[in-house]
């Protein structure tokens, strides 16, 4: 879907570029790129317009902010806020999608968020709607958002989307944007009170991640020091986790820019930081073949504690060729054991049928864990779900192959699916009764605020 006839009239604001956002998530983009993009260059563009090549430079800090809050806010409360216009307006679904994107934006600032004032919030939808469409679609929105302001506080409350829904279940689901289907299915397989635990974090801000660099001597400092900011939480060892918005500025005096740049810190999500240690990864035996690295967090983390990762394989090079640079930056090296340590490889065809040391896949899946990181996941429908556990199955297969006896292979998702987690590794160990499960762990579900992960550690009898 392209974008609306006099979209390049639309004035450089966070909310324009928010809708930009948006518009390019419809087209299959997922939403951090296509903030990314939004904010970005696009070289064709009339300069000081919404995706001119200057428009990333154009938004102040803050404005970069707003605009990444609307955008991620908006899609992980995109179901409440459509229940919500259905309320006020006869056929919202028949409305031009950007124009459907418009009211969204309207109906968060008014309801979802605290930093706009209404009326600063109307004005700003309304121009939008008459810079696109002209004035009689601006009357229509003006007045369906004059509509929910007259709702008053009855959609922030639960009870408000009891008369849209089947059940109490169903209506909690629209509260917190989350499909019916997945409503249904953490019922199915962990109950209905620890879905109704699910869903409420599902649709929190997610926190922010950090993993200090063992191997930095300003490093216990640098934990010391994030640890004591208000409302910290430790992660593991060498990890911390702060609530949405607290992230600092600057800590020890320097900008946080400063010591990633150093590389003494990255960003990790705590639920991934959360897993390896669980699991215990960090006493693997290596040298340890990571089969779907992506951007290469996990490798880093093991390699900043001194687990020898010998291979990083990816079947994506869009996200293989950042980690070289990665590992640069944090003062790690990659030994190569028989490969070059970093190769373009899909998992379901390993390069090599055996492998000397340790493996680590951690595989894709439906990403049921990370919605409130990933809101554009909740788009997505149930229908794929056998086709992922087919391929977790067989990637899982492939992987468990290439140990020696007494080797291990860890398998992580960030996933909340029965099917997805213990089912492939049940699959596996029936399959296999030289290979035993060792450990095996998962999110609480009654944790506020951390991912979704879960992870298992097989062993080769020897």
């Amino acid at each position: 879907m392209g974008f609306p006839k006099g979209f390049g009239k639309l004035r450089v604001t966070a909310r324009n570029a928010a809708l930009r956002t948006l518009l390019l998530t419809d087209a299959g983009m997922p939403v951090q790129a296509a903030l990314d993009m939004a904010l970005g260059a696009a070289p064709h563009a009339p300069a000081g317009q919404v995706g001119s090549a200057a428009f990333g430079t154009a938004l102040a800090a803050r404005d970069r902010h707003l605009c990444a809050e609307l955008a991620y806010g908006c899609l992980r409360a995109e179901i409440r806020i459509d229940y919500v216009l259905g309320r006020v307006l006869p056929r919202p679904g028949g409305l031009p999608r950007p124009l459907r994107h418009i009211l969204a934006l309207g109906v968060y600032g008014l309801l979802l968020q605290d930093r706009t004032p209404p009326h600063a919030v109307l004005h700003e939808a309304v121009e939008q709607a008459r810079t696109l469409y002209g004035p009689r679609l601006a009357g229509l929105t003006n007045g369906a958002l004059r509509s929910v302001q007259r709702l008053g506080e009855a959609p922030r409350h639960e009870d408000f989307y009891r008369q849209g829904a089947a059940d109490p279940l169903g209506a909690l689901a629209l509260f917190c944007a989350a499909p019916d289907w997945l409503a249904r299915l953490w019922a199915r397989a962990y109950g209905e009170a620890d879905a109704a635990l699910l869903l409420r974090r599902s649709c929190g801000r997610p926190w922010s991640g950090l993993r200090v660099n063992a191997r930095r001597p300003e490093g216990a400092a640098l934990l010391t020091a994030l640890r004591a900011l208000p409302g910290a939480a430790a992660v593991g060892d060498w990890g911390v986790a702060l609530g949405p918005g607290e992230l600092p500025e600057s800590v020890m005096d320097r900008p946080l820019a400063h010591w990633q740049a150093q590389g003494a810190l990255s960003f990790q999500s705590a639920g991934s930081q959360r897993v390896l240690a669980a699991l215990d990864l960090y006493a693997l035996e290596g040298p340890v073949w990571d089969m779907c690295a992506g951007y290469g967090g996990k490798t880093a983390a093991l390699l900043e504690r001194g687990v020898a990762v010998g291979l990083c394989t990816d079947s994506s090079f869009g996200r293989l060729r950042a980690l070289p640079g990665h590992c640069a930056r944090l003062g790690l090296h990659l030994p190569s054991v028989c490969l070059p340590p970093v190769c373009l490889a899909d998992a379901a065809r390993p390069p090599l049928a055996r492998w000397p040391g340790s493996v680590l896949l951690d595989a894709p899946c439906s990403g049921l864990g990370v919605l409130a990181r990933r809101p554009d996941i909740r788009r997505r429908g149930p229908e794929r779900l056998a086709a992922l556990t087919a391929l977790q199955g067989r990637l899982l297969e492939r992987a468990a192959a290439l140990l020696e006896p007494g080797r291990c292979l860890a398998y992580i998702t960030c996933t909340l699916n029965p099917d997805e987690n213990e089912g492939v590794v049940a699959g596996l160990l029936r399959q296999h009764p030289d290979l035993r499960l060792e450990q095996r762990w998962q999110t609480p579900h009654d944790h506020p605020w951390l991912e979704g992960m879960f992870g298992a550690l097989l062993r080769r009898r020897a």
